[in-house]
Parts: structure tokens; sequence; C-alpha cells
């Protein structure tokens, strides 16, 4: 809070001291009068009366005199409230009042229920004011009676502050205490009153929130400029509209709540602090995911009554699925009756359904594109901290990023870095990606490492154009979709979907490593046990958050025997082909609309719904290679480092014995174990014999099969 601020504070809560002193002294000299309280031996009361005279000398000084009689009392008192009515419209209090609806019964409560936490001897006289019962304890509203002289209509009115629906209670300016802590005095009337010691600090002053609501809230002030956001050209000219028109609006109109829908990290609450540095207000920033259920509604209603308070726009997110469901009646009951400004902010793609009965505006926060994540990671990890390693183009092209997330992975490489005295690398700021990728897909995926090249590679020259046609759409989507405007006219299957199809050790899951490599992606295996459930529903349910998660992070999904998924519909004769049909009519669906890069590999492809055809950018049928082919593949397997005979005839191998990639990588590795066994190095008969091995575990005939006996 600025000085003047904390210096009007300051005038205001001396002033309202001052005038309870006098009101409580007045109703002392009541009762002494009518001698129906404790007689002036009595010890509390001269310990009372010890007090009075020193603020009397401190008030009135030269001019005090030993008892100040009931007219010079009420004249002073109307003297301190005429000085003390422009001080509460400047203070915080006169906002209180205008914007929680603060009745005077109810303001001059609230100020007595404060008084003695701030000026402590106040609760001496307020003792002895209650007499000496010990069933009455702290402020009650019949001290608050006592104190004013209120006639009894003004006693039933006092009585409906207490209403939990009216603003004491409800914006948690007090609290009353439960009737079983008191013995004879139970009644409402009677029953102590606590004000909230948040809203005590905040009207004395306090710049920052009380550290209870720190816990769960924030307050910021923004610049009012988009200068240094990094946006889209559309994107910030819908910013910029919601920014002039918070600008623009009149003081004390009714302004349409906001909406703000996105990924997490997208910017949601940034865009919410410049609009209300626009309309000239601070952020309050209330996290419900730091709240615990049971204290949800008593902070909500703190936070509501802080921003009212400040001037504040009130951000409430992200949207829980209680909080919106059933249309969102639970947050309009919350929120009901609130007159300041609000931003609703949801973590999700689609806008939340919400019908709350205030005009509401939605804005989609869109992912940056490509050449904008390009400049988020530049200003994340300048060149001045970067090695020259580090790819910018591949970070931004690869990983479909937030800017949050950006700046999280950035902030993550550059300590890691830092901590080893060096500038960041690639693998730095890979790693960071790479874990919140792994943190996304949680155990619905398993990621694939896989260590061939392109160079391991073994396809007709045609199949290998038709992989680099598809890297290729990866790479240049954003030219073709954004800046050539194919997006407008494309409006789904913005996906790339490959099919690989074919026999077993074709290749088929080391060509989906190898692509991923290409695209600097990270492989990811759909783990169908955990996918697949016996539960109606779940196993699309559980798809649709693998399809969310991948999405986002722009990993290169891998399902390993796609027929078990995307099996043919059947006709249906029961309720197992219904539930059938319907898990692939939704995952043909999903699929379509899926924006990442997704490979399917079966050996049965015959088996796959006719339907998944048409929604395929790539579909290969990778063959057992031939004889060419299978010698390119018995070099790659054989590594420069292996101990292997000069005379090795790898052109008579691959004639002899007809192996798919897959199956001489294994022969090659069961030979090298032969030759470790006997101390030899590689020859060609121990390439035989692991060859024969390998055609006998696959349940065909070997005719001939020699040396058996020497490596056994």
């Amino acid at each position: 809070m600025e000085t003047q601020d904390k210096e009007i504070a300051d005038q205001w809560l001396a002033a309202e001291l001052n005038r309870i002193w006098m009101v409580s002294e007045r109703a002392l000299r009541s009762f002494q009068r009518a001698q129906i309280r404790p007689q002036p031996g009595h010890p509390s009361m001269a310990e009372t009366e010890a007090i009075l005279t020193a603020r009397r000398t401190a008030r009135l000084g030269a001019n005090a005199t030993a008892v100040e009689d009931e007219a010079a009392l009420t004249k002073a008192i109307e003297d301190a409230e005429s000085k003390l009515a422009p001080l509460r419209r400047k203070a915080l209090l006169g906002r209180l009042v205008e914007n929680l609806g603060l009745r005077p019964l109810e303001v001059e409560t609230l100020v007595v229920a404060i008084a003695p936490h701030l000026d402590a001897p106040l609760a001496e006289i307020f003792n002895v004011l209650k007499g000496p019962s010990t069933g009455r304890r702290g402020v009650d509203i019949a001290l608050v009676s006592q104190l004013f002289r209120l006639k009894r209509h003004d006693r039933v009115a006092l009585l409906d502050a207490l209403d939990p629906e009216r603003p004491l209670l409800r914006w948690r300016l007090l609290q009353v205490m439960p009737a079983e802590a008191f013995e004879a005095f139970n009644s409402m009337s009677h029953r102590a009153l606590k004000p909230t010691f948040d809203l005590v600090s905040t009207l004395c002053g306090r710049g920052d929130l009380a550290p209870e609501l720190m816990r769960v809230a924030s307050l910021t002030k923004h610049d009012a400029t988009l200068d240094d956001l990094r946006l889209d050209e559309a994107m910030r000219t819908e910013v910029e509209q919601l920014c002039k028109a918070a600008r623009s609006a009149k003081a004390g109109s009714i302004a349409p709540w906001l909406v703000i829908y996105g990924a997490e990290g997208a910017g949601k609450r940034t865009i919410a602090g410049r609009m209300a540095a626009y309309g000239g207000q601070p952020l309050l920033v209330f996290d419900t995911n730091a709240v615990e259920k049971t204290q949800f509604d008593d902070m909500l209603a703190r936070v509501q009554r802080e921003a009212l308070i400040r001037n504040a726009v009130l951000y409430i997110g992200p949207l829980s699925a209680e909080l919106i469901g059933n249309g969102g009646l639970e947050l309009a009951r919350r929120l009901e009756g609130y007159k300041g400004q609000i931003v609703l902010g949801s973590d999700a793609l689609q806008p939340p359904r919400l019908m709350l009965n205030h005009p509401v505006w939605e804005l989609f926060v869109r992912s940056p594109s490509e050449p904008t994540r390009i400049l988020i990671w530049d200003d994340m990890i300048p060149k001045s901290v970067r090695q020259p390693d580090v790819n910018l183009e591949s970070l931004a092209r690869g990983f479909n990023l937030t800017p949050g997330e950006i700046q999280r992975s950035a902030r993550e490489a550059r300590m890691i870095a830092e901590r080893n005295g060096r500038a960041v690398t690639q693998l730095d700021a890979r790693g960071g990606v790479e874990r919140r990728l792994r943190n996304d897909l949680g155990d619905l995926a398993r990621r694939i490492t896989v260590v061939t090249t392109w160079n391991d590679l073994v396809l007709p020259q045609q199949d290998m154009d038709r992989v680099d046609e598809f890297v290729a759409r990866k790479k240049y989507q954003d030219t073709v979709y954004r800046q050539w405007g194919f997006g407008d006219r494309v409006g789904y299957g913005k996906g790339l979907i490959a099919l690989f199809s074919g026999p077993p050790g074709t290749g088929k899951t080391m060509l989906a490593g190898i692509i991923a490599q290409a695209l600097d992606l990270d492989l990811y295996q759909v783990d169908l046990a955990q996918v697949v459930s016996k539960w109606v529903g779940e196993t699309e349910k559980q798809l649709g958050q693998v399809f969310d998660r991948a999405e986002r992070a722009h990993a290169v999904l891998l399902f390993d025997e796609a027929d078990s998924l995307f099996a043919k519909r059947t006709e249906v004769k029961g309720a197992n082909d219904r539930y059938g049909n319907m898990a692939t009519n939704y995952l043909l669906q999903r699929l379509e609309q899926y924006t990442g890069v997704a490979v399917l590999t079966t050996n049965k492809d015959t088996a796959l719904d006719e339907a998944l055809q048409r929604r395929l950018t790539l579909h290969l049928r990778l063959e057992v290679p031939d004889v060419a082919e299978r010698e390119r593949l018995w070099q790659s397997f054989l590594p420069p480092k292996a101990p292997v005979e000069s005379n090795l005839n790898l052109t008579a191998l691959a004639n002899e014995f007809e192996l798919s990639g897959g199956y001489i990588k294994n022969a090659a590795v069961r030979a090298a174990f032969l030759a470790a066994s006997v101390g030899a190095p590689i020859g060609m008969d121990i390439l035989r014999l692991a060859s024969a091995l390998e055609l006998e575990d696959m349940g065909r005939v070997v005719v001939n099969r020699q040396n058996s006996d020497a490596y056994s």
C-alpha cells in the first residue's frame, strides 16, 4: 500500500478508537449514576478510572477535569463523529462499506469488535460494562447496544446484522463464537464476535496479503502494456480489445466477467493481470488448487472481500470439475451478489459450461505458433547463455509447449547449466521438456529409447522417399497451415498418422523410433494394460487422456499391435459387440482430431477397420527384405569393434537364411555370445549356427544344422 494510504489508515484508526473511548466512558458513567454496576471502590473500577483519566488528559490536556459530565461527553462524541465521517470515506473502510453494502449498525458492530484488539485497555472497560458474570466474553451485540443506547427496533436490526447472508458473516468480516462456548449467556445477543484478523491487518494499512491468505492467493500489480508479451497476431488483437474495454469502462458500471480458457501455462493469469492494469486495478489470484476442500468456502469469501477492499480484479482458477459441474451452479452460488470484476480461469481447450447470473465474456488463449515459440525460447535462453548446439527451431517445432512450460523448462535448464559452470546445452533444454512430458503421460505410456539411426534403416528407395515426405510434413506444418493459410481450409485431420504393417521383425517399431529422432521428439509406447479396461467407457476415457497429453507436448505415440484397438467393427449380436464397436468409433474420431504424430504397427492389417485407411498420412507394408537388403542388415548389425573373421561372406549368409531385420539382429547378438563363450572371433560357422537357432525358435525346420555340438 502506498505511503499516503497508510497515513490515512493511521488517521482513521486514531479517530475511530478515540470515539470508542468516549462512547465507552459515557456508557460507564450512566451505569455509575444508576448504581447498577460495581461501585467506585471495586478493584476493576479503580483500574478503569485510572485508564480513563489518562485518556482524558491526553485528549484535553490542561483543560481535563476529574470526570466529564454527560453533556460534555456527548458534545465531544458529536465533534469526533463529524471529523470521523470523512476519514471513513477516505480509508479502506469506506470502500468496504460501499462495495459490501454495510449498514450503519453493521459498521459500528465491526468497529467495536476490532477496537479491543488494537487498543488492549479497551477490553478492561468492556469487561466492566458487561458485568461481573463470567458467562459473557469478548464483544457481543448486547455490548454494542449498550454503547450506542439502541432502542428496541435498532436492537432488532442489529440482530439482522448477524444473519449468515448479511455482509458481516458472509464476507468473513466477523466470526460468531459457537453457543456451546458460553454458559449462562447463550443467546445470539451474548455470543462473542471475533474479527477476522486478515481483515484487521488490511484495514490498518497492510499492503500485502495476510499470511493465511498468502497460502492460497497472491496480489500482483502489472504494467498496462502488451509490448513485452510474445503473442501471435490474432491473439494480440483479441487481448488488445479486452484491455481497451477495461480502460474505457466507467467507474461503477457493471462489467462482464471474463472466462479465460486454454492449456495450463498458456498465459491466462498474465493476460488477466494486464487487463486489470489497463483498468487501473491490481490482480488478486485465488489458486483453487492450494485450498483444502473443507476451507474452500471460507477462503473464497475472504478473497472476494479482499478484492473488493483493494479494488482488485479477482482471478479464480483453475476451475475444478466440482465447481463447474451441473452448469457451474455451485460456483454461481458462491459468487452470488459479488459486485467486482471476476476472471475465471480454466485449464481446458474447451470453454466450461457455466450458467451464471452475470454477463460473461470468453477468451480462448491458444498455444503460440512455432515462430512465436522460437521467440519465447530465445527470451528464456538468450544467445549469451546457450551453447551453439542449442537448436531453438527444433525445440519449438517438436514441442507445442505453452509460454509457462517453456519458461519453466528454460529456467530449469539454466539452473543446471549454471550449477555446472557452463552455458546451456541442447541436452539441458531437452531434459526439462522430457521431464514434463513424462509427468504428463504418467503411467499410460512409457518412453522407448531407439538407438538405431537412418544409416541402419534398410528400405526400398520408394519407401524411404515416403518416410522422408512424412517427416517433412511435420517440419513444414507451420508454413503450410498457418503461413500459407491451409489451416483455414482444413478443420481436422492435421495430425500425422502412420501405419506400418508386415511380418514380425521387419522393423516397424525401429522405424517409428527413427522418425521420432528425425523430428527431435520422444517416442512413447501406449501401455495397453493401463489403457484397456473391462469397465464400459473407461478405455475411451483413458485413451482420451493419452491423446490430450501427447498432443500438448507433441510426443510420437506408438500403438504396437494396433489391431487390438482398431479392430473391424462387427455386426451387433450382443453387448460385447456393441461396446467394442463404440470403442472403435471413438478411437477413429479421436484419431482424426489428433494434431500430433502417431504410429500404428500391426502384422494383421486385414483385421483393421476399413475406416482407418482414410485417416492415415502414411501406410507402409514392410516385407521380408530381399537378399541385397539382408546383406546390408547383416553389415549394420555387426559393430566395428566386434572381433570378426576376415573371410566373412555375408552375401552367402543372406542367401542361405531368409530372415527379417529383427531376426537378423537377434542372430547377430546370439552369434556374439556364442563366440564370447568359447573365446573365438565371430566367424561364418558361428553366424550360420546362430541363424539356424533363430529359425528353429521361429518354428521353422532347419536341415543339416552344423557345429551344434561345438557351441552347445
